[in-house]
């Protein structure tokens, strides 16, 4: 692991899922519960195991297909594309105290967000939390190929943002992704609440938030 240099920093980059929206992912196993005879722990167990979900995070199953094999995989009636969709994406809530921190970095440093996620679930963030409207280089998953904790996206984003790792900083909630970032020289922190996140960034940036 490089050992992170004491350069100004540039660029924060954002974790998305656990850090600035929180989300209930067992709505969704309630919701399709309604839809199949299956039990809620036989549904959980195919999303747990079933590595159909890695392929939909990197954007090599669109949408349609991948209803299309929730369908099939989970004995689902009553339901259609249109439908499911709400179900699907209604499980997001706002996290206001990091919002509000990211809102007083906004302006003071370059933004980027880093996120493991489907093209259903980013559209609708995009569409519904102003908040994403901030982020100078957006990076999700799907779009690139790669997830967390693999260098590539890490690499890919710092390309994008024309940033030096020496001069980024990165927050996530995951330690794998923490020690990922940290490995190719970026400073990293893990977000465990806001009050964290505001000590951690007041060590890196000297800034009082």
């Amino acid at each position: 692991m490089k050992t992170p240099s004491k350069e100004p920093i540039e660029l924060v980059i954002f974790d998305l899922g656990r850090v600035l929206v929180d989300f209930d992912f067992k709505k969704v196993i309630r919701e399709l519960k309604q839809h199949t005879h299956l039990k809620e722990k036989e549904i959980y167990h195919f999303f747990k195991t079933t590595p159909l979900w890695d392929a939909f995070e990197r954007g090599t199953v669109n949408p349609q297909a991948f209803f299309k094999k929730l369908q099939h995989e989970l004995k689902l009636e009553g339901l259609n594309f249109k439908t499911f969709t709400p179900k699907w994406n209604d499980i997001f809530t706002e996290m206001d105290e990091s919002v509000a921190i990211l809102k007083k970095l906004r302006g003071r440093y370059r933004l980027a967000m880093i996120s493991n996620v489907n093209q259903m679930h980013w559209e609708h963030v995009k569409g519904n939390h102003s908040f994403m409207k901030w982020f100078d280089h957006p990076v999700a998953s799907y779009a690139v190929g790669h997830r967390k904790p693999e260098l590539e996206i890490f690499h890919l984003t710092l390309k994008k943002a024309k940033t030096p790792a020496a001069r980024a900083v990165f927050i996530d909630d995951l330690a794998e992704h923490v020690h990922a970032a940290q490995s190719i020289g970026m400073r990293a922190h893990q977000f465990t609440g806001a009050k964290k996140l505001a000590k951690d960034i007041k060590e890196i940036l000297d800034e009082n938030l």
